[in-house]
Order: C-alpha cells, then sequence, then structure tokens
C-alpha cells in the first residue's frame, strides 16, 4: 500500500512540475571547488534541493522570474536571481565566520542560533555515520566526541553500547546519555546487563534501533545547561538527532549498500611449546598444558572464530510540493558474529510526512517500525561461556577432532572432566539463545502561527517495542540444564508515551533587544509488562516447549511511571553580541513522595567578543560563555512502599514480604553543574578552537544500607553521598590544506574527567557497583576515592614495599584492596578528510589513557598453562626476590605452573596479576573513496564507491599493571573498549567475546 502511495505522490510531483522549467548548476566555495550538502531553496517557498557530492544541481522553478536561496553551515547565505531566459548559473558561497548563523536544534527540539548558546554543544553530520558502519551504530561515535566514552558489550552483534558523557553521576541509577529523535526522547533501555563477572546474557538496548541511514544530523548536548529541559533522564547529557525529510521540488532517491568481513582484532597470546598434562608429565585427561613438550595445534582456537560477513542495503526516497513533503526509507542490516550460528537481522521502514495545510498551520508525522531477529547470542563471563569454554582447550588438543560434539549415546564429547566446563562446539549448536523484536516509533506534531512571532506547537510520540525470547539448554549442558533440559520463553512489552505543548515567541525590544521564550508543559508515562515462564526439566528429551515441562516456574514482572512537568526558557540578546538565558523546569514523579515533585533552574550568558571590540585581523571570531544548571533525577518505581513476592510450594504457594525497608521519605537525585567555554576562530576560519571547563556535583544518591536482622529487614534505601566530576573538552579544528584540488579538513577532540567521590553516609564508606565483587575484581564508590575504583586481592608487600611469600616460596595475597580505576584518565580522537579532484579520503585516530581492567580470561589462561608467558621458569629454580612474613630473604625454589596455580586459583584469582593498563591508540576508522562523473541527464545524479575499515591495528598497547620478577611484560591482550556488558558493573574482562576488525566496499548512489 505505502508503494502505491508513493508511485501516485511521484506522478503528482512531476505533474506539477512538468510546467516548470530546471535551473542547473554548481555551487563553489572560496576556493571555486564544488561544494556538496548545500542547501538551494525557492525563496518564498518550500521547494528545495541539495547539491550532489560536487556541488551540482537542478532545480524546477516558474516560467517567470524567480530568486534561488543558497544557504550552507559556516558560508554566508546567497540569493541569486534567476531571469526567465536563465537555465545555467554558477554560485560562489564565501566564509561566513564571524557571524556563526548556523542553526542548531538544542533541547526539545528548539531551533537555536549557534552562536547564541550559552553552552558546549557539538555536532556531526549523519554522513559521518554511514560509510564505517556497526551493527549498533552508537559504537560509531568512539573518538569522534569530546567527553564521551563509550563501551560496548560482549555478547556479539546487538549487544547494548554504554554511552557516558562528562563522567559517571549515579553508583544505583542509570549513566548512560539520552538519545532524543526530533526532538521527542526515545526509550533506550538497557536491559538485562551481567552485573557481577559469574556472567550471564546480556540484553539489547533501544539506540541500536536507530537507523543511521535516515540521520541527517547529531548534536551532543553535553552538560546540565544543555539538557536540562528534557528533565530526569537528562542528567547523563542528551544525543539530538535529527532525521531527514522530503524535500520540495523533485523526487530523488539514495541508496547505500555495503559489505564488510569482520575477523577477531585482539585474540590472546598462547604458547605453543608444552601439551596437555601436568608437572611436565603428559596427561591425555588433564585439563591445562603443564606436561611435556610435544605436538601442538597453534589455531585451535583462532580457528573457532569465522570470517562473518555482514551487509547493509539501504534506499531512501524524498519527494515533495510546497505544501507537502515526504520521506520514505527500508534498511536491511545483516551481520554475521564472530561464533558460529550466531547472527542478527533488522528491518527498519520509516516514513515521514511533513504538511504546510495553511500559512500558519503545519505538521509533521512520522512512523518507523523495526523487526530485529538476533540468533544465538552469546553468553558472556565466566560460567561455561562458548568463549571460557574454548579458551579452556590444552595446547596440543585438535579442536576439529571435536567437531562431533557428541557420541552415539548423545553425550557431550570433552577432552578431560568437568562440572562446569564443556565443548565449545555444544555450546553453539546444543544451546540458544533467540531473541526477536518487533519495534513501532509513532510521531505527530501540529504547529501554528499564533502571530508573525508566536507559535504553538503540540506533540505526541509512542514508543512500543515487545522482544520474545526462547532459550534452550539441551540435556546434559553443565550448570544449566535440568532433566531432560531446560527452556524459558517470556516476553518484555515497553511502552513509553511522550506528550508536550509548547508555546515560542521571538521579538525585539527596540533596535539593540531581541528575545526569545518557550513555555510548555507535558508529561511521560512508560510501562513494562513480563510475561513468561522457566521450564527447569522436560518431560520429553530436547522438546523445547512449556507443555513438557517437568517444573514450571512463571517469569513476570510489571512496572508503571508518569512523570509531568512545566518549563520555561527566555533567551535575550542585545546587539546580538551579549546573550543571556535562563531556563526552569518542575517535575512530579509518581516514583517519589507526595507531593512528587521537584525543581531545578538553568542560567547562561555568552558575550561574542569579536562582533563587540575592535579585534586583529586574524582573530575571526572570539566568544566566551558561561552556564550554571541543575538537572532532577528520579528513581524506579516502588520503592516507595513494602513489596511482597509469590513462590510456588505448599497448597496455595506462599507470600513473604521482601527483605528491603521502604523508602518513605525518597528524596530526588540532583545535579548542579557549572560550565564556562571559550570558542576562537583564527585566519578567516581555517583554524577554531573550543575550550570547556566543568565542575558537576551531583547529591541524594540512592544507596543500600544494612540493617540489624531484629529490625525485620536485611537493609534500606537511604539518600546520602555526594559524587564531583570536573573537566576539560577541547575541540581543535583546522583545515591545513584548501585549494582548488587538494583539502584537508581535521578535528582533534581531547577530554578529560576527575571524579570524585566525596561522601557516602556515616554508615556506608564503600558500597560496590551492580552486583558487586565477583571472581576477579569488583568495582566501587568508597568515599575519598573515584566511582569505577577496582578492588581486588594483591600480592602482599611488607612495610618496606617487599613481596611477600609463604616458607615454600608461593606468593601471599592481600585482603580485597584498590588496584586501579576503569575510567580513563583522558581521551583523544583525531579525525582527518582529505578530497583530491573525485578522490576523497578520511581516517580516525582514536586514544584512551589512563585506566585498568582486570583479565578473568588470563586468569584462566594461566591456571591451565595456556598463556605464553607461562613458558618462563617451567624447568623451576624460580626463587621470587621476596621475604617471608618474619622478613627473611626467599630462598625457596619454585616453577612455574607452582606460581600460576596459586595466583590465578582457577575461577577465582588474585586480581592484581591480571589487571592490564587500557591505555591505547589504534586506527579506528578508514575510508577511501573514487566518486564517478556521470552525464547531466542521466539517471544516476552521482556515485560514489569506497573502501572501508575500521579497527584496523593498534598503535600502542598499555601492559600489566604488576612486573613479575622473571616474567616478561605482559602486553594488554584484549580490547578495553568491550565490557562484560553495558550496565556499571565495569573493568573486568572474564569470557568476552573478541571486537572484530571489519574491511569492505561501500557504494552510495544518487537519483
Amino acid at each position: 500500500m505505502r508503494l502505491f502511495l508513493l508511485l501516485g505522490l511521484t506522478f503528482f510531483v512531476t505533474q506539477v512540475f512538468a510546467q516548470d522549467r530546471q535551473i542547473s548548476g554548481q555551487v563553489r566555495d572560496e576556493n571555486g571547488t564544488g561544494m556538496p550538502g548545500v542547501n538551494i531553496l525557492l525563496k518564498g517557498t518550500n521547494r528545495g534541493t541539495n547539491s550532489d557530492g560536487s556541488g551540482n544541481f537542478s532545480i524546477g522553478v516558474p516560467a517567470t522570474a524567480s530568486t534561488l536561496v543558497f544557504s550552507s553551515v559556516g558560508y554566508e547565505t546567497k540569493e541569486v536571481a534567476v531571469s526567465p531566459s536563465m537555465s545555467t548559473v554558477t554560485v560562489d558561497l564565501s566564509p561566513d565566520v564571524r557571524s556563526l548563523n548556523e542553526v542548531v536544534v538544542t533541547a526539545l527540539g528548539i531551533e537555536r542560533s549557534a552562536k547564541s548558546l550559552t553552552y558546549a554543544t557539538q555536532q556531526i553530520s549523519g554522513k559521518q555515520l554511514t560509510d564505517v558502519r556497526d551493527a549498533n551504530f552508537v559504537n560509531t561515535l568512539s573518538g569522534k566526541i569530546a567527553g564521551v566514552v563509550i563501551t560496548q558489550g560482549a555478547s556479539g552483534p546487538g549487544s547494548a553500547t554504554r554511552v557516558t558523557l562528562r563522567g559517571n553521576r549515579s553508583i544505583r541509577g542509570n549513566n548512560n546519555a539520552l538519545f532524543v529523535v526530533d526532538g521527542v526522547p526515545i526509550d533506550n533501555t538497557v536491559q538485562g546487563q551481567v552485573g557481577s563477572d559469574f556472567g550471564g546474557i546480556n540484553g539489547s538496548d533501544g539506540a541500536a534501533n536507530i537507523n543511521p541511514d535516515d540521520i541527517e544530523s547529531m548534536n551532543v548536548l553535553k552538560g546540565a545547561a544543555a539538557s536540562a529541559l528534557y528533565g530526569s533522564r537528562a542528567a547523563n547529557g542528551v544525543i539530538m538527532i535529527t532525521t531527514k525529510k522530503g524535500k520540495a521540488g523533485k523526487v530523488s532517491a539514495d541508496i547505500n549498500s555495503g559489505v564488510v568481513v569482520e575477523t577477531p582484532f585482539l585474540m590472546p597470546e598462547l604458547q605453543n611449546t608444552f601439551g596437555q598434562g601436568n608437572g611436565g608429565t603428559a596427561g591425555d585427561r588433564a585439563s591445562g598444558s603443564w606436561g611435556a613438550k610435544g605436538t601442538t595445534y597453534p589455531n585451535n582456537v583462532s580457528d573457532f572464530f569465522r570470517n562473518a560477513v555482514s551487509t547493509n542495503n539501504s534506499i531512501g526516497v524524498a519527494a515533495g510540493t510546497e505544501n507537502v513533503q515526504t520521506y520514505l526509507s527500508y534498511t536491511n542490516n545483516y551481520n554475521q558474529g564472530l561464533l558460529p550460528n550466531n547472527d542478527l537481522t533488522r528491518h527498519t521502514l520509516n516514513l515521514r510526512i511533513n504538511t504546510q495545510i495553511t500559512k500558519r498551520l503545519s505538521t509533521d508525522a512520522k512512523i518507523t517500525y523495526t523487526n530485529q531477529v538476533i540468533n544465538n547470542k552469546p553468553r558472556s563471563g565466566e560460567e561455561s561461556a562458548v568463549v571460557m569454554n574454548l579458551y579452556k582447550i590444552p595446547r596440543s588438543v585438535d579442536l576439529n577432532q571435536y567437531k562431533n560434539f557428541q557420541d552415539e549415546n548423545g553425550v557431550p564429547t570433552y577432552w578431560s572432566t568437568s562440572s562446569i566446563y564443556m565443548n565449545p562446539y555444544w555450546t553453539t549448536n546444543k544451546t540458544s539463545d533467540l531473541e526477536k523484536r518487533n519495534r513501532t516509533i509513532l510521531l505527530g506534531s501540529a504547529k501554528y502561527e499564533l502571530t508573525d512571532w508566536l507559535n504553538i506547537q503540540g506533540r505526541i510520540s509512542y514508543d512500543r517495542y515487545d522482544d520474545r525470547f526462547n532459550r534452550s539448554w539441551a540435556d546434559r549442558t553443565l550448570l544449566f540444564a535440568g532433566p531432560g533440559g531446560s527452556y524459558q520463553d517470556f516476553t518484555n512489552d515497553i511502552l513509553e508515551r511522550n506528550m508536550d505543548v509548547i508555546i515560542s515567541g521571538n521579538n525585539t525590544i527596540g533596535e539593540d533587544i531581541a528575545y526569545t521564550f518557550n513555555v510548555g508543559a507535558g508529561s511521560t508515562y512508560k510501562k513494562f509488562s513480563q510475561v513468561g515462564a522457566n521450564a527447569n526439566g522436560l518431560l520429553v528429551p530436547n522438546k523445547f516447549d512449556l507443555s513438557f515441562a517437568r517444573a514450571l516456574s512463571q517469569i513476570a514482572g510489571f512496572s508503571e511511571k508518569e512523570l509531568q512537568y512545566v518549563f520555561g526558557t527566555a533567551s535575550f540578546s542585545f546587539r546580538d553580541y551579549l546573550t543571556v538565558d535562563m531556563a526552569a523546569r518542575n517535575d512530579w514523579s509518581s516514583t517519589l513522595p507526595a507531593p512528587h515533585s521537584y525543581f531545578y533552574p538553568s542560567f547562561g550568558a555568552n558575550f561574542i567578543i569579536s562582533d563587540a571590540l575592535q579585534v586583529p585581523e586574524w582573530l575571526s571570531f572570539a566568544k566566551v560563555r558561561g552556564s550554571w544548571a541543575q538537572v532532577g533525577n528520579d528513581t524506579d518505581p516502588y520503592l516507595l512502599t513494602q513489596t511482597y513476592s509469590f513462590s510456588q510450594g505448599g497448597t496455595g504457594g506462599f507470600v513473604s514480604r521482601d527483605a528491603t525497608q521502604p523508602a518513605e521519605t525518597l528524596k530526588p537525585e540532583i545535579s548542579s553543574s557549572t560550565e564556562f567555554g571559550v570558542d576562537l576562530r583564527f585566519f578567516t576560519g581555517r583554524l577554531g578552537l573550543d575550550v570547556t571547563y566543568y565542575n558537576t556535583n551531583t547529591v541524594n544518591q540512592l544507596l543500600t544500607l544494612g540493617l540489624a536482622p531484629a529490625s525485620g529487614f536485611s537493609n534500606q534505601f537511604i539518600n546520602a553521598g555526594k559524587i564531583n566530576n570536573k573537566g576539560i573538552e577541547v575541540t581543535l579544528t583546522g583545515k591545513p590544506l584548501k585549494g582548488s584540488a587538494l583539502n584537508w579538513d581535521m578535528t582533534l577532540n581531547f577530554a578529560r574527567n576527575v571524579n570524585t567521590i566525596v561522601e557516602l553516609h556515616p554508615d556506608v564508606k564503600i558500597a560496590f557497583l551492580a552486583g558487586g565483587y565477583g571472581r576477579t575484581a569488583g568495582p566501587v564508590v568508597a568515599e575519598g576515592g573515584s566511582y569505577g575504583d577496582m578492588y581486588a586481592q594483591r600480592w602482599k608487600r611488607d612495610d618496606q614495599g617487599r613481596f611477600v611469600v609463604d616458607a615454600n616460596g608461593k606468593p601471599v595475597a592481600t585482603a580485597s584492596e584498590k588496584i586501579g580505576n576503569f575510567n580513563p584518565d583522558f581521551t583523544l580522537g583525531f579525525n582527518n578528510s582529505f578530497s583530491y579532484k573525485n578522490f576523497v579520503a578520511s581516517f580516525l585516530f582514536d586514544g584512551r589513557f589512563g585506566g585498568t581492567m582486570t583479565s578473568g580470561t588470563e586468569a584462566n589462561l594461566a591456571f591451565d598453562g595456556n598463556a605464553a608467558y607461562t613458558l618462563n621458569n617451567r624447568e623451576g629454580g624460580w626463587v621470587l626476590p621476596a621475604v617471608t612474613a618474619s622478613g627473611e630473604t626467599n630462598t625457596k625454589a619454585i616453577n612455574a605452573e607452582t606460581f600460576w596455580t596459586t595466583v590465578s586459583g582457577g575461577r577465582y584469582s588474585w586480581g592484581e596479576f591480571f589487571t592490564y593498563s587500557t591505555t591505547n591508540v589504534r586506527l579506528r576508522e578508514v575510508s577511501v573513496g573514487y566518486s564517478f562523473k556521470t552525464p547531466a541527464n542521466f539517471f544516476i545524479k552521482n556515485a560514489r564507491l569506497s573502501f572501508v575499515a575500521r579497527n584496523l591495528f593498534f598503535l600502542y598497547r598499555g601492559y600489566a599493571t604488576l612486573d613479575i620478577p622473571g616474567v616478561d611484560k605482559r602486553k594488554l591482550p584484549f580490547d578495553p573498549d568491550v565490557n562484560l556488558g553495558a550496565g556499571n558493573f565495569q573493568g573486568v574482562e572474564y569470557g568476552n567475546l573478541p571486537s572484530s576488525r571489519t574491511v569492505g566496499l561501500n557504494l552510495k548512489l544518487g537519483f
């Protein structure tokens, strides 16, 4: 049906403009180079087009004389009169570095001039997100935005991604940035993330469903002043996305098609000298590689991963008249995972219609439908995840012999005996996690111009997605299968509705003062419903259906939450060089005690020095800005009243009171932020510098406090704590080369954030994040420390800092102590783009400096003697330079097997021995393309073929934080961008799926 509507619209537009004449030409910059993406509008109408990759354009205009308006970000707008006899025109645009009149989209979809902003933002064009791609487009933001830290989940295609702006603020709550599409928040719930290194199956996020091919531009609102109008969810910053619209004047189509091959980017270094066995003696049933020298299989791990093929195919069609514009797109993504049988398929349909019903009334309507299927999403963590099963293989075992993963009786084949680990081929073929998502986002808005300077706008959006999960474990699967196997079948249904009404105005007071204002009100409603069951054991083996359950237990959950709000903003400018902003918002949240209310204001100002004062000619533009703002944050539903749980048993089941005492006096979490910045442009815009300093304090953290058993509760929720984040962000832009043939544009991003836990509570001085301490290390918040300090067992030292060993010469462990912090000290991104005639190229270097991660994978590889560094000292005679508990010099010799099995402990390790600096610099992205010239009247208007690659290589990797005497320095053996999950439990690597290196081709066609 939609196809017929589109064809009908195309026919209508063709007929309307058949009476017009075509004006074609080229738009050039100050050097005579063709400018792509210039907006060309027929003055007084909505009819327009854009120039192609070479600056060429064609537009239908009336037979009579008319005027065309040419505009582009950073250039002066130019009007060109078109006479009836004119058929071609060449237009040269001049840089507009002083006024910076480009319009950016800010909070609640409000458009503002860039130069009037009193806070820091950073823009990215949609084109920067569609060449070098990822299954989750959010991952492609790494290195492109100052102050953003991107962390990928470890569950392959479809994994959630953690996006933090200016550090972590919330101990128990969410630290992810809010995603807003076309002025309306979308649900980006990061569900079911692994909360400890015991492991689990990570849920997907919502932002991954945003189709990058539909993105026109992105504006990142980093600070509280920029995002305060979005309320609670904007406490961690906002990523504003504006999607494409139809164009008046012609029918156009764009195709983006690509294919890439993915391979593991970084794998552990393994030894290939010693085989299966213990104590230097071969043993064909041993679990480790502490045997004798012999034949090994160097690729028995790497060959298990496949060369994964991923494709993307997208088409977008834009059409329109002066009164109706339509944009319709379809995108298909197929991403194979590195593991066998793991893949993602996503279909996205998007339709957007903009209308100008009358001179004063306009509407905007959009519907986006996403269907996504993930097959065999891998489990991450320690407990019999496929990656851990793979890494446990002794070096002398030929894994090809175990592709037949079961014998004739259906018993799993394995090279040893274990109550935990299994043949990885069994895991990929006899366990399954199928995840299906159907998501529909509806957006409707209407805007009425009450006068030339006053308008009212109403918006409503619905975001509904249903996730269906089918998880099965075949009979005899260790840890997870009951008799006959186990099976889960459940659905998560999420609905979010947003409504708001905004009255906006702008006018002047005399000749010198201009003002704008916005007042409005709205509400957000969210409902979560979970229904399903778990079959722990099946009456018919491997018959995966709930009706065959031996014991059936329910999977159920429900919550509702509503937020109502009012807000107001006012902005006054004096002679266009001094701007003062004020804003305030009041929220009423159903999750807080009556009267449910909390209020937060913001203030800001900027001063454009170059407009107000005489400045040197080499200084093109200079602005200083400052702001102060607060953002409130509520919490999860049902923390105010006593809750109860039902469990099966007896004759009618049991109802028990939950052990957490309700928080009847719960307060909203409040973040207060101060920000100062300067924006400078030099040499007619060839060089730009933007520097921002910020200081944010977040109070009223939600903590858990233990209670005495006599109280009848084990713990209670309390408000306490203060977290401080302060830092600096620097963006340097430049055009080192700018000529008629060769051009070079570069952007350098730098960000440093310093976090301090100022205080917690008189009775709580340290609290674990998420699931707490596991089997390697645990992230904490400790009073006087920093968010994400890592605690683990260390090698004991005496008062003089000397290592301590026991009477047998083996290391002695401490209790849990601080060993590092998972956050980077600072980040760098260096993006470059070149153009030479028809060739275009870009590359991005990305650097993360400081921070640590602890590897449970490395602990297991060391315990089994599979790691390369276990080759040293196998023969014995290794006397550690240490002292005994009594202070005597150690004289006892040990060998590598004794040392590594002691400190790794198998599944429970001494974390300091396997902690690594996550400092790394990599070539993140590369794109090299060629734009083909097409004949003037050819149906293909532009074409570009590009070689694309991501995660090509590291320029530098950090090392283990502990230098062990007698062992070579150990280089970071995993990608620190990948974490166990996308929640607050960070800093631990344990059986993580490797990140991937992608290499492929991308084709873009314009019609």
